[in-house]
């Protein structure tokens, strides 16, 4: 294998444990706690900061309510295809194809974005 194959499937492997190996939250977590628990900064940073495999988290409120996000949370594909922003954004990250936080229930997303939404 390449090296650069070798990288790749690293990289995969690492974007693959991130989503594998998320933690239920507890009852009654706290939006940050729950970004802690879901592995987010592993793509967007541990201060929201973005990396490479993803955007930064801030002035978040300019395009999202926090209902939107937490949809946007349970299947992200779908909220992507239809908004030309998010379509390019996700062209400029290389289609990462943020995964499904279908393990969290409603009100679990909705902490998670209305903490985010809270962040400047």
């Amino acid at each position: 294998m390449s090296r650069t194959g070798s990288v790749l499937v690293l990289a995969l492997v690492g974007l693959l444990g991130a989503c594998l190996f998320r933690r239920q939250p507890p009852p009654g977590a706290s939006g940050a706690e729950i970004y802690r628990l879901q592995n987010c900064a592993n793509c967007h940073g541990e201060a929201r900061e973005g990396t490479r495999l993803g955007p930064p988290l801030a002035d978040l409120r300019a395009h999202w309510s926090a209902a939107r996000l937490a949809e946007y949370f349970l299947d992200p594909r779908p909220v992507i295809e239809q908004d030309a922003r998010l379509v390019e954004l996700d062209r400029s990250f290389g289609s990462s194809d943020m995964g499904r936080y279908d393990n969290l229930d409603l009100e679990q997303r909705t902490h998670l974005a209305e903490w985010l939404l809270e962040q400047p």
